[in-house]
This record gives C-alpha cells, structure tokens and sequence, in this order.
C-alpha cells in the first residue's frame, strides 16, 4: 500500500471539484501589444533556429526537426500578423458605407 501525498490529493479534490467546467473553453484577454510582443518574441527564436540549422550538418536529424519548427513558428506568426491586420467584421461595416463607383 502507497501512502496518500497531501498535495495530490488536494489537486484531485480541486480537480473533481472543477469537472462540470471541463467542457467551457478557458479565454484569456489580450492586447495588440501583446500579440506584437509575442511575434517579436517568436521572430526571434525563429532566427536563432534557422542559425543553429545552418551550423547543423545537412540531412541530419537536427536539421529536419528544426526544418519542422521553422515551418511551425512561420505558420504561428502568418496567423498572429493577420489578427492584427484588422478583424473582418470592421471591413464589413466599412465596405457598406461607401457609396457605389461611378
């Protein structure tokens, strides 16, 4: 027999008093700031994985992993600079208001 530790049995406590939620998807508020300051935080590591990936040898597992997150951190960013192009919704409203061309 194993003895309880007190601290993961308070987490399954929590846990289970926490289940009817598990369904709600958690948000969080964020800033265009925010969202800049992560594309810069992610421009970054990009570039340091593409030097690391340049000084690996070619073929190497190395390189096709960081081959892989490249690809991932360029897909990141694509998504992030267009969620701060501008929301659809406001393009919308704006494509309404202006009068027909002549």
């Amino acid at each position: 027999m194993r003895p309880a530790i007190p601290t993961l049995e308070k987490s399954r406590a929590v846990l289970s008093a926490c289940a009817p939620l598990a369904g709600a998807v958690p948000t969080t508020d964020v800033t265009p700031g925010d969202v800049r300051m992560m594309t810069l935080y992610l421009r970054k590591a990009r570039d340091r994985a593409c030097a690391i990936r340049d000084r690996s040898p070619g073929g190497s597992y190395l390189e096709s992993v960081l081959t892989r997150t490249i690809d991932g951190i360029t897909l990141e960013l694509s998504q992030l600079e267009y969620l701060l192009a501008g929301k659809p919704e406001l393009a919308e409203r704006n494509k309404r208001r202006m009068r027909p061309a002549i």
